[in-house]
């Protein structure tokens, strides 16, 4: 019987329950968080626009945060800690994952959509001065091609080990990129609190990968 079995069984249908709702909630509340952002830490930009265009800035803004919220839960779906997987199941957390991919990559393009839109493409930002922007045009591409490679890996004749070798650091990149991106794109977070909050949920999804990696490798070798 596997270690996840065994733990399960240690764990009373009404705590694995309370557990359960524990983390939904905390998910739940996480998201909540990030979209309030937009609001409590209004970008000077929003000023400026007015009727429909002002829509849609908000709407983007709204768009990005859900985006980037939902990229740190699929950091965390994706290295399927023993916790997890004791509470939901390594088969529902890989659903989760796909579906929650495809999700970004609506988010993502809605984002970068609902932007130009107001400006038009005469006014892309290009250049040095908007290398924030550029960051993340190249975090659109890296999501999309992630999306996509996953979703065609057969039909791309990619095996799941060269497969995994390209879809992991590709994701680990995204979420450094969108770190980056997020700091220095958004007035909002040059205020402390939500810079504060990003750099720890930045480092927290960094320190949970290499927790996770090293109990998998502790656990292979006491195999050998």
């Amino acid at each position: 019987m596997s270690s996840k079995s065994n733990a399960s069984e240690k764990l009373s249908p009404i705590t694995l329950n309370i557990y359960r709702i524990l983390v939904l909630g905390g998910f739940t509340a996480f998201l909540c968080g990030a979209l309030t952002i937009p609001f409590y830490y209004e970008t000077q930009t929003l000023w400026y626009k007015v009727g429909i265009d002002n829509t849609l800035l908000r709407t983007a803004q709204l768009a990005g945060m859900l985006a980037l919220a939902l990229l740190f839960v699929q950091i965390t779906l994706s290295v399927q800690s023993m916790f997890l997987k004791m509470l939901f199941g390594g088969a529902r957390i890989l659903r989760w994952h796909q579906r929650n991919g495809v999700l970004i990559a609506f988010l993502a393009l809605s984002h970068v959509f609902l932007v130009l839109a107001p400006e038009g493409m005469a006014n892309l930002p290009i250049g040095k001065k908007h290398w924030p922007e550029m960051v993340g045009a190249l975090l659109f591409a890296l999501v999309t091609l992630t999306v996509v490679g996953s979703y065609f890996r057969q039909k791309l004749n990619l095996n799941y080990k060269t497969w995994k070798a390209i879809h992991q650091p590709l994701g680990y990149l995204v979420i450094a990129l969108v770190t980056v991106h997020v700091l220095y794109v958004s007035e909002s977070f040059e205020q402390n609190v939500p810079k504060i909050s990003l750099l720890i949920a930045f480092f927290g999804i960094v320190l949970q990968v290499v927790i996770v990696k090293l109990l998998v490798w502790r656990s292979k070798k006491r195999k050998t």
